[in-house]
């Protein structure tokens, strides 16, 4: 589509992007942040522009759709909360709409909010495989304009690659939260709500002491102490292809990663976070570098294929706090250094995980095996 000029109101104008929004007059928002002057969507994502009386704006780009009305479902507009809330829900349910919303309710109402986002296959605040942590006192139309203040590698894309990082991940951002004293956390939970995904739910509820749980559409038991609030799945949710959320991922990637990497030597010694390539490092035995094209396990040694044994996508880490991100590229083990190129060189240990990233065209490929 090219520019559209339109006004509208009391409806909801769906926005799809990769376009660009600006707002010439009236009263439009965008799920409860009131909204003025340009607004990006990024490819693969949409946005609902609400007419409060009436809205005149600019489309460039992208397609668009028109609804009666809000398409915020009623119920949520009854959501009161104060200390820790996990949003629960299955992929494309409207978990991060509605953590979207709940935010900008409760900070236009006073309350200072932060976001956990531990949607690591879906990142929003931060790049994939991190869980990252945002706390605002203003509202804002998505999650994605928000600042990173924090951030815990975790190195997958899903929480059941590794599990124990992850909840560990949620904790320690539950924490840093909680030092700048909120009066509400959201945690935006991924969409694995089956085979194992409720034990998880239940697990991170117990690590953080969540006092409720919102669930879109899943069925949950929890301790007695949190309280579940079910809630209905907005209707203009956009489905997204496995294709599609790799494209945003590998968008979030760019974003983080930038185009300004720096090439560095890293001792090997400083390298940690997967257990397989720190015992092909140190020499172990149990698991050798090998031209076999598949994982292969020959008496008690495993056999690794040479081609995954590189590009391993790296947070950085100074004095416990993430600092940024990088690429190892390959292993020198005859040297004991990594050839590397990172966001920053202000770093003493570097987080290895199971994703695996091209550092030329800054996109995910094949991740390291689960073994």
């Amino acid at each position: 589509m090219g520019s559209l000029t339109l006004s509208f109101s009391d409806g909801t104008l769906i926005v799809e992007g990769p376009a660009t929004v600006t707002v010439i007059n009236g009263q439009c928002e965008v799920l409860g942040c009131p909204v003025s002057g340009s607004l990006s969507v990024e490819r693969f994502r949409a946005l609902p522009i609400l007419a409060r009386g009436s809205c005149t704006l600019t489309v460039n780009g992208g397609s668009i759709r028109y609804v009666n009305g809000s398409t915020i479902p009623g119920d949520w507009d009854g959501i009161n909360l104060e200390g820790i809330a996990l949003i629960i829900g299955e992929i494309d349910s409207g978990k991060t709409t509605l953590t979207t919303y709940l935010l900008n309710k409760h900070v236009t109402n006073g309350l200072s909010t932060c976001v956990v986002d531990a949607d690591i296959g879906q990142s929003s605040i931060g790049p994939p495989g991190v869980i990252g942590l945002s706390c605002v006192g203003l509202p804002t139309p998505t999650l994605e304009d928000l600042h990173m203040m924090s951030g815990y590698f975790v190195g997958c894309n899903s929480p059941s690659q590794c599990p124990g990082r992850f909840i560990s991940g949620v904790s320690a951002m539950v924490r840093e939260a909680f030092s700048r004293t909120p009066g509400l956390v959201l945690i935006d939970m991924p969409g694995w709500v089956g085979d194992g995904g409720v034990e998880l739910i239940r697990n991170v509820a117990d690590a953080v002491g969540a006092d409720y749980v919102i669930s879109i559409g899943t069925d949950v038991r929890l301790r007695s102490g949190v309280k579940v609030i079910n809630v209905s799945r907005p209707k203009y949710v956009r489905a997204r292809s496995k294709d599609e959320r790799r494209l945003l991922r590998n968008q979030a990637l760019r974003r983080y990663l930038g185009d300004k990497l720096i090439n560095m030597n890293v001792e090997l010694g400083r390298i940690m976070g997967n257990s397989v390539i720190e015992c092909i490092i140190n020499n172990c035995g149990h698991y050798v570098i090998d031209d076999v094209p598949e994982v292969a396990r020959q008496g008690g040694v495993v056999k690794i294929p040479s081609r995954l044994f590189s590009n391993i996508f790296v947070g950085l880490s100074r004095r416990g706090f993430l600092a940024g991100f990088g690429i190892i590229k390959e292993f020198n083990l005859k040297e004991g250094v990594a050839n590397a190129v990172v966001t920053t060189d202000y770093f003493d240990e570097v987080v290895m995980g199971k994703l695996r990233v091209d550092p030329g065209r800054i996109e995910e490929v094949e991740p390291f095996p689960l073994l």
